[in-house]
This record gives structure tokens, C-alpha cells and sequence, in this order.
């Protein structure tokens, strides 16, 4: 596929997890080009190094606005829209990883954008809590048919784009609204990234197009999972499934989890090590406790500084 490459964003708490994603990545597609989008200043020289992965941050993008305003929780990958490396991408959240060939479903002959298809049809409390706050949407947007889209309305950690189909202008527009109304969409880009796509589809700028590309892992039980993808003598099995799977939600695919499937993602992580290091078996379990370990204390630690913030807000002096 000519001028088309995978997009990663990431940070330093879920940089552990880039890692599996890039290393199936390599290991079911082959040699596709890889681009992290990195929000923080931490080292990425081994995934460099390891799979030739291309680096976008705070230091080399090229806009402006897209560095002052784009990086962070949810925004980091919008960057994508207007400064990816190639015409057509393929986007990953970090804690997805690719099974099998999932470049079947980029058909961009006939879409620009291909995103999910989710398995139900969202109810308004849904769309409410993950999408957007209708009353806010009727209120500034008041020609978009929200309600005909209940049925489309998709989780943003995977789908295929294209470069420039949105004007910067547009996004810096939607930035400055939230930041008059913080709670018009829900936090990160879920929101108000379905809103542009399915406004922009409305209006006939885009081509929009639908599959089922994307596995939410809180949506299954983990016996189901083990089923669908399993493993055997330490090689995927592949049961006429090609998807993205995405483990969305607090719980992470650490090596150590329990309450959630986590082989697959902990398979190319440990992939990954062997690919970019020489390490006896225990050293390589190793490596992964210390990244697991890394990634709690983070998350504990935003957690903590979350609580200091609400707490500063509430107390008067």
C-alpha cells in the first residue's frame, strides 16, 4: 500500500504497552511504517532502533497550535489529522495490539475514514457519558442529527484516516468551546472527534466508511476471550478473526493481571524484548515486572495529584 503507515500515540504510562503494539505490528503485517506521537520527554530509542518506528513530539511537529494545544489525554492523537507522515494511516491507541491482517479492512478506494462498528445501538445516557452532552450539542449545534448516529457512535482507539480532511481551523474552534464548556463532550477526543466525523460525513466532505475492526475487552468475559485468542506452542491461532484489540478502561494488560485477558498484549511485549535485547528467560520476565510496576506507580501517582487538584478547588481561603 503506497503512502500509508501505522500511527501510535503514547505517553510515558503507556509507553510499555506501544511497545506490544508495535511489536505485533511487525509480527502480522511485516515492515509498515511506524510513527509514535509522544506526549512527554522520555526515550523511545529502543522502539526506534528495534522496528525503524519515526518519532513526532513537542520538539519536531510543525504546527504551532498543534504544539501548544494537542498534546495530552486524548488530543495527542488528533495530531495525526494534519501532520502524519503519510496520506492514509492506520490510527492504534497504545494498549491495542493487531491480530492477523487487519489492513483488509483499509479500503481507501472507496473512504477517507473507516472506523468501528460497534456491537449496539447507544441509549441518550450513553451517549451522554461517553460521547457528549445532548442538550449542549442541541444547543451549539443545532443542525447536527445526532440522533441518527446513535447506532454508529464508536470507540477512538483505533480506526484508519486520512491526512487533511478536517481544517486546522475547525479543531482549534471545537478546543476553544470546550474550554468554555468542559463538560460539552467527554474527556479526551471520543466526543468530539465522533461529532466531526459524522458532521463532516453529513455535509459530504468525507467518505465514511464502517467495519468491525476494534474488540473492547471489557465488553467480553475473559473465558470468552481466552477462546478467541489463544495460543499455541507460543504462536497465535488464528480463528478466521482479524481485529484490533483494544483493552480500554482502567484495567491494563499488565504481565501480572488478573482481572483481565492480558496474554496477547504481554506475548509481544515479551516479543518485543526479545526482538530488541539479548535476555535469558528471567531476565525478560523481569524487564515486564519492572514495567508493570512502573505503570502502577504512575497511575497512582496521577490519581494522588488529581485528588490534590478537586481538593485546592473546594477548599476557600
Amino acid at each position: 500500500m503506497e503512502d500509508f503507515g501505522i500511527i501510535i500515540a503514547c505517553s510515558d504510562q503507556d509507553y510499555m504497552l506501544a511497545k506490544g503494539c508495535c511489536a505485533s505490528i511487525r509480527y502480522f503485517i511485516g515492515d509498515v511504517p511506524i510513527c509514535l506521537i509522544v506526549d512527554g520527554d522520555f526515550s523511545t530509542q529502543a522502539l526506534e532502533k528495534t522496528y525503524g518506528v519515526k518519532v513526532i513530539n513537542k520538539k519536531n511537529v510543525c504546527s504551532d497550535v498543534l504544539r501548544e494545544r494537542s498534546f495530552g489525554f486524548g488530543l495527542t492523537k488528533m495530531i495525526a489529522f494534519w501532520e502524519s507522515p503519510w496520506k492514509h494511516f492506520l490510527y492504534l491507541d497504545a494498549d491495542t495490539i493487531v491480530w492477523f491482517n487487519i489492513l483488509k479492512f483499509a479500503n481507501f478506494q472507496h473512504y477517507d475514514v473507516i472506523i468501528d462498528k460497534p456491537r449496539y445501538e447507544r441509549p441518550d445516557e450513553d451517549i451522554c457519558n461517553f460521547f457528549f452532552d445532548i442538550k449542549g450539542i442541541e444547543k451549539y449545534y443545532p443542525d447536527f442529527r445526532w440522533q441518527e448516529h446513535r447506532h454508529h457512535y464508536f470507540c477512538t482507539g483505533a480506526f484508519f484516516g486520512t491526512r487533511d480532511i478536517f481544517k486546522l481551523e475547525e479543531y482549534v474552534e471545537i478546543l476553544d468551546l470546550i474550554s468554555q464548556c468542559p463538560k460539552l463532550f467527554f474527556p479526551g477526543e471520543q466526543g468530539f472527534l465522533n461529532f466531526m466525523l459524522f458532521r463532516a460525513a453529513d455535509r459530504g466532505n468525507i467518505r465514511l466508511g464502517q467495519e468491525s475492526i476494534q474488540l473492547l475487552v471489557p465488553d467480553f468475559e475473559q473465558h470468552s476471550l481466552k477462546k478467541r485468542f489463544s495460543f499455541s506452542q507460543s504462536n497465535p491461532i488464528y480463528q478466521n478473526e482479524d481485529v484490533i484489540i483494544h483493552w480500554c478502561g482502567p484495567n491494563k494488560p499488565t504481565s501480572n493481571a488478573s482481572n483481565v485477558y492480558s496474554k496477547p498484549m504481554t506475548f509481544y511485549r515479551q516479543k518485543f524484548v526479545s526482538d530488541a535485547f539479548t535476555n535469558t528467560e528471567m531476565q525478560l520476565q523481569l524487564r515486564l515486572s519492572l514495567e508493570d510496576a512502573q505503570l502502577s506507580l504512575s497511575r497512582y501517582k496521577n490519581k494522588f495529584l488529581r485528588k490534590i487538584k478537586l481538593i485546592n478547588k473546594k477548599i476557600k481561603f
